[in-house]
């Protein structure tokens, strides 16, 4: 391997604590963030795609994402349905090889895994992580006529190498894609080989904030506003938006829309009518009868008519922007027009004022809007009170630790918490399957309470974090994974004993009395250890679905004393 990729995979294994894994398996999770991220905007951990461990032939990452999110279990498939109404589905496959050259029957194993993996009867052996994955797939195809085409198929090879167009490997890759091909079940079939340089690139771009330079001639500048660095308001063509909304390979960028209130509401009436308009002669009305797409950025600057925009996000217009990607086939992008409001701020009481202020057209529910709540800011402000070996960072928009020398396994993004606080706190760890969003309903006004203390918030998170660590370290038996949100509980009766309210201040002195056993290595590994050691009887589950029963989670605390390590 050459110097400057070993250079990025060592930083890749301290950001990530992958000490304890082989070199070999360093690599891979190396190669998996950096291909899936070139695709999947949002943050996540390797081993969510990471199925070469399992001795899975031919195929070291997979990553499935399902309108815009990465999912990891079948009931999330149905939980984007329910909230979407249609699926958009893509495959990511992975083979990353550490030797330097590209082998052509490295790469035919590779295709046919990936062509074994879509058969009905696979032929090869598949470990439980590909069956899991399998699983998730199946779940999908079930759901075919709510497709709104059939699924992409991405395949990447990568070595430490140099590619070099050679005629007899494009000539296996050009048949393995045929042979996909040729099943009818892919709108789209990629095969790509990457050397040392593209998986450096890609490994590079994955760790930077999005920042776009568009030309915005037609604007006029706004007056000056308190806490505003620049405003502009005028008109582009729709392909200037589509430089804003679109990666290099033309797919929406999820992540600039983090802090709109809604996700793309699918065909909605409004929507529709939309593209009933794209689709007419008179398209280039479109200007006039769209309120336009608000942008805040943290840092704008203005050469000329170039605007460069830096930590951007499209605060109005999400439905308007994916329904003019949608229908970008049926119009000329360079001549409809649309109205773009820019503005740069770093102030964020002013960013909500301006979601909640260009909303406030919308039929948006209250507790839609609660979503930029003032708790969720000041969660952010509390995790960074926490530094050192004890410090998480807490992840409130998209990628916004990516570029910085945090260590990533110490990110907790908002579905991250969710689960963790819901299983810990809320004794709910067979509530947490699923898609997040589905989560966050279901768990309604229990989480995120404006009376909560924060403390436990931090808590569950850390302690989490913490199971992790042990999982790494192969200090805890990694067979024990499937548990870890019933662990979260576990420990905490076993610690804790008897909860307090969630608003007192009585739950200050229970979360110290956790902590203080978590930031102790060997007391936290001792802990663990005692609890796992008393499952036998009742793990494994029989079934994947008992884990989402309560009766099979009153079986696990029936095992465990309350408060029986308290002081341990």
């Amino acid at each position: 391997m050459d110097r400057i990729t070993q250079g990025l995979v060592d930083e890749f294994v301290k950001n990530f604590d992958l000490g304890k894994e082989s070199p070999e398996e360093q690599f891979e999770h190396f190669v998996n963030v950096a291909v899936v991220s070139s695709e999947y905007h949002e943050s996540f951990d390797p081993s969510d795609v990471h199925v070469g461990k399992d001795a899975n032939p031919g195929i070291d990452g997979l990553a499935i994402i399902v309108n815009g999110s990465l999912v990891t279990e079948e009931e999330e498939v149905e939980d984007l349905l329910s909230t979407n109404k249609y699926l958009e589905v893509t495959f990511i496959f992975t083979q990353a090889k550490t030797s330097s050259s590209f082998d052509g029957a490295d790469m035919g194993s590779f295709i046919e895994a990936v062509r074994d993996f879509f058969r009905e009867k696979p032929r090869l052996v598949r470990g439980q992580d590909l069956k899991t994955k399998a699983a998730i797939a199946d779940r999908a195809f079930k759901n075919t006529a709510k497709m709104r085409s059939n699924p992409v198929c991405l395949m990447f090879y990568v070595t430490t190498g140099t590619w070099q167009d050679d005629q007899n490997l494009l000539a296996r890759l050009a048949q393995g894609k045929q042979d996909l091909e040729s099943t009818s079940l892919f709108s789209e079939v990629r095969s790509t080989p990457c050397g040392a340089k593209e998986i450096q690139r890609l490994y590079r771009a994955s760790k930077e904030a999005v920042a776009v330079e568009i030309d915005f001639p037609s604007k006029v500048t706004l007056p000056e506003i308190e806490n505003v660095s620049q405003a502009f308001v005028g008109v582009v063509p729709v392909a200037t938006l589509f430089q804003l909304i679109t990666d290099d390979s033309g797919n929406i960028r999820r992540s600039v829309f983090e802090d709109n209130i809604r996700d793309f509401q699918g065909d909605t009436s409004v929507n529709a009518a939309i593209a009933e308009t794209l689709s007419s002669p008179g398209s280039n009305r479109f200007v006039d009868l769209n309120n336009g797409i608000t942008v805040v950025c943290r840092e704008l600057a203005q050469t000329g008519n170039k605007c460069t925009l830096h930590g951007y996000q499209v605060v109005n217009g999400c439905q308007t922007s994916h329904i003019l990607l949608e229908n970008r086939d049926k119009f000329d992008p360079n001549r409809v027009l649309v109205t773009l409001k820019l503005v740069g701020s770093a102030n964020e009481e002013l960013v909500n004022a301006i979601i909640r202020a260009t909303n406030s057209q919308n039929a948006v529910k209250p507790e839609e809007l609660e979503a930029m709540t003032e708790f969720q800011k000041q969660l952010e402000l509390y995790y960074g009170t926490f530094s050192g070996l004890q410090a998480l960072y807490y992840e409130r928009r998209s990628k916004q630790w990516a570029a910085s020398p945090a260590e990533k396994t110490r990110v907790v993004t908002i579905p991250t918490q969710i689960k963790a606080f819901a299983s810990m706190f809320l004794s709910a760890p067979h509530r947490v399957a699923g898609y997040y969003g589905t989560v966050r309903r279901k768990l309604g006004d229990t989480i995120f309470r404006n009376d909560h203390r924060q403390l436990p918030y931090y808590t569950s998170a850390y302690a989490l974090y913490r199971l992790e660590c042990l999982f790494r370290s192969r200090t805890l038996d990694a067979k024990y994974k499937p548990l870890k949100w019933f662990l979260l509980l576990l420990f905490r009766q076993a610690v804790g004993g008897a909860l307090p309210l969630l608003n007192s201040k009585m739950i200050d002195k229970y979360c110290e009395d956790l902590l203080a056993v978590l930031r102790d290595n060997a007391r936290a590994a001792s802990a663990f250890d005692t609890i796992t050691s008393k499952l036998h009887g009742v793990f494994p589950p029989p079934s994947s679905d008992h884990l989402k029963t309560q009766s099979y989670r009153d079986s696990l605390l029936a095992t465990i004393g309350d408060g029986e390590l308290a002081g341990a």
